[in-house]
C-alpha cells in the first residue's frame, strides 16, 4: 500500500501543477506524457502482483525524483564554457527608439522610421539586411540548417516601448556576429507583434528554410527574473532548445509561458522555439503604457551576454544540441542506477531485519 500512496501523491502533485498553470519543476515539458505514464503505473499497481509492483514503483518513483534533481545541473555541467563578453552599448538604441522615434505602431510612419534605423545600424555592422516590412540580416553558413534570432520593434499606440521591445531589438543590434559560421544565422526584426504576431506568422507560413531553432528576445529590460519561455504545444521539440539556452546561461528558468511573442508561430509549425524574457516580477507596471520609458542596464547587459553565448554556440558547434543529449542520457542512466541502488539497500535492510 505504501508504494500506491507514494505514487498517488506524485500523481496528485503533477495534476495540481497543471491546474496552477506552471508545471513544477518548470522543465517538466512532457508533463501530460508523465501523467499518462503515472496513471498506467498506478493502474498496474492495483491489478498486478505485489512481487513486481513494489520494486517497479519504488524504482520508477525515485528515478523521477533523481531525474528532476540531476537534469539541470548536468545540462550546465556538459555545456561548453565560453569566455565571451557582451561589449556593445544597447542603451543607445533603446534611447533612440523610445525617445527619438517614440511610439511606433504597426503600419505607421514611426514604424517605418524605426525599421530604417535598424537597417542603417545593420549596414554599419557590415551586414546586408533586407527590408520588406520586417528587417532581416542573413549570415550564410557552411550548412543550410539555420537558427533564427528575432525581436519585434513595433509598439502599441502611445507607448514609447523602451522595454517592450526596444530592449530586445537593442540586444540583437549590439551582438558580435560570428564570421563564417557552420550553421546559417538569421537575425530578424519583426513588426506586427502587437497586432497578433502578424508578420512572424506570415514568415513561419512561408518558410522554406531548415530552421533548427528560434530564439525570440522580448521585454528584457525591467523584470528581475529571466525566463526561457516555451509553449505546451510541441513542447518536446522546444525542450531541447530551452535546455541548450539554460545550459549556457548563468541564470534563467525554462518554463511553460509567460511570453507570447514572435516565437509562437514557429512553435506551432513544430520548430524548436523559445522566448527570452524578463516579463515577470517587473519593477513597475509599464507594459503597453506611456510609462514604458526606462530599462535597467544591468538586466539588458546580462541578457545580452546570454544571447551572445547562444549565437556563438549555434554558429560553430557541429551539433548545437549535443551537450543537451549527453546530459539527458547521463541523467536517465544515473537516475535509474541511483534508484536501483537505493532499492537494493532497502531490500537488504528488510532482509536482515527479517532474519
Amino acid at each position: 500500500m505504501k508504494p500506491f500512496l507514494a505514487l498517488s501523491v506524485l500523481l496528485a502533485t503533477i495534476v495540481s501543477s497543471l491546474v496552477v498553470g506552471y508545471p513544477f519543476p518548470y522543465y517538466i515539458y512532457m508533463v501530460h506524457e508523465l501523467i499518462l505514464f503515472l496513471v498506467l503505473l498506478w493502474f498496474f499497481n492495483v491489478v498486478a502482483h505485489k512481487k513486481w509492483t513494489e520494486s517497479l514503483l519504488f524504482v520508477t518513483t525515485f528515478s523521477f525524483v533523481f531525474f528532476f534533481l540531476t537534469i539541470s545541473p548536468l545540462t550546465s555541467w556538459f555545456a561548453p564554457d565560453y569566455s565571451l563578453s557582451y561589449t556593445g552599448d544597447p542603451l543607445i538604441h533603446v534611447d533612440y527608439l523610445s525617445t527619438a522615434v517614440g511610439p511606433r505602431p504597426y503600419s505607421s510612419e514611426k514604424e517605418e522610421e524605426a525599421a530604417s534605423y535598424i537597417e542603417r545600424i545593420l549596414h554599419q555592422k557590415g551586414l546586408s539586411p533586407e527590408y520588406h516590412t520586417n528587417v532581416t540580416a542573413t549570415i550564410q553558413g557552411e550548412k543550410e540548417e539555420s537558427f533564427l534570432f528575432c525581436a519585434h520593434f513595433d509598439t502599441v499606440e502611445d507607448s514609447p516601448g523602451a522595454d517592450d521591445n526596444a530592449s530586445g531589438v537593442a540586444i540583437l543590434l549590439e551582438l558580435d556576429i560570428p564570421e563564417s559560421p557552420k550553421n546559417t544565422l538569421m537575425i530578424t526584426f519583426f513588426t506586427g507583434e502587437e497586432k497578433g504576431l502578424t508578420e512572424s506568422t506570415d514568415m513561419a507560413d512561408a518558410l522554406q528554410t531548415n530552421l533548427k531553432g528560434v530564439i525570440c528576445v522580448d521585454t528584457v529590460g525591467v523584470g528581475e527574473d529571466l525566463h526561457i519561455s516555451c509553449l505546451r504545444s510541441h513542447r518536446f521539440a522546444s525542450f531541447w532548445l530551452a535546455q541548450l539556452i539554460y545550459g549556457l546561461s548563468d541564470e534563467g528558468t525554462p518554463s511553460i509561458g509567460p511570453l507570447f511573442s514572435d516565437h509562437v508561430p514557429f512553435n506551432r509549425k513544430g520548430i524548436p522555439a523559445a522566448g527570452i524574457t524578463r516579463s515577470t516580477n517587473r519593477l513597475y507596471p509599464h507594459i503597453h503604457s506611456e510609462q514604458d520609458r526606462i530599462v535597467h542596464e544591468e538586466y539588458v547587459m546580462r541578457t545580452g551576454s546570454l544571447i551572445q553565448k547562444v549565437i556563438f554556440h549555434v554558429s560553430y558547434a557541429e551539433n548545437p544540441y549535443a551537450f543537451v543529449e549527453r546530459a539527458l542520457i547521463t541523467s536517465i542512466v544515473l537516475s535509474i542506477a541511483l534508484s536501483c541502488g537505493v532499492w537494493w539497500i532497502v531490500y537488504n535492510v528488510r532482509t536482515e531485519r527479517k532474519e
